[in-house]
């Protein structure tokens, strides 16, 4: 397994969820991080318990939808560190909508946010990556994007088009000495499944993953020495 001490790992969505667990786990290996994510208080805590770790941590307050995030982030990523080894193109959103219910705005924002930002994050991630002739690219797609749930139209569209642009990419890319992953959850404790009828509470009921148990599959996608296309998880 490869060791992770003093690679660099950009992450999307790091503030909340699965994107805070991995930055912690990440950290624990003495990764050092370039979070991005809306919410600057949440990526301040999760800077300070990443440092309090050994690490080095720096952020970048944005939303994932637009190009000038992933500039600005990858900008930071070599400005303060000079590399970049892996990217968890991890931000997603999600909403229970039936598709003769789902509106032109529910489409654009579901797929801005976990396709685009897959998309763009990755192209810029990958230029500089591509300087150096290594580097691992993640993506947190969902079983979703395996098997299309009812009530969720969009999101299974984009889910299944995350694995795509990944086997894109690896085609593309693995010659040169750049890997993908795609790691697929099912259903996790995280803020992301509260709403649609679920409460705070009955999350944590659930008998679901953890963002720590997802986090370690993520882990484990970047030490792999011949990285997996895919970690299906229960």
């Amino acid at each position: 397994m490869t060791k992770l001490k003093g690679q660099v790992a950009i992450i999307t969505g790091a503030s909340s969820g699965i994107g805070r667990a991995t930055a912690y786990a990440l950290a624990s290996e003495g990764c050092h991080l370039v979070l991005t994510a809306r919410r600057e208080e949440r990526l301040k805590e999760v800077k300070e318990k990443g440092e309090a770790m050994g690490s080095k941590v720096v952020y970048y307050v944005g939303d994932v939808c637009q190009e000038k995030t992933a500039i600005q982030t990858v900008s930071l990523a070599i400005e303060t560190f000079g590399r970049i080894d892996i990217l968890v193109n991890n931000a997603g959103i999600g909403k229970l909508i039936p598709l003769v219910e789902s509106t032109s705005d529910d489409y654009y924002e579901i797929m801005d946010t976990n396709v685009f930002s897959s998309f763009i994050f990755s192209k810029y991630a990958a230029i500089e990556m591509l300087k150096k002739r290594q580097g691992k690219i993640i993506f947190v797609s969902s079983v979703t994007g395996h098997v299309g749930h009812e009530d969720e139209t969009i999101y299974t569209m984009t889910k299944f088009a995350q694995r795509g642009l990944s086997q894109a990419i690896d085609k593309e890319l693995r010659s040169q000495g750049i890997k993908t992953c795609v790691v697929c959850p099912s259903a996790t404790k995280t803020e992301f499944e509260v709403g649609y009828g679920r409460t705070k509470e009955s999350v944590e009921a659930a008998h679901w993953e953890t963002a720590d148990d997802v986090a370690q599959g993520i882990l484990y996608a970047c030490k792999a020495e011949n990285t997996v296309w895919e970690i299906r998880m229960r």
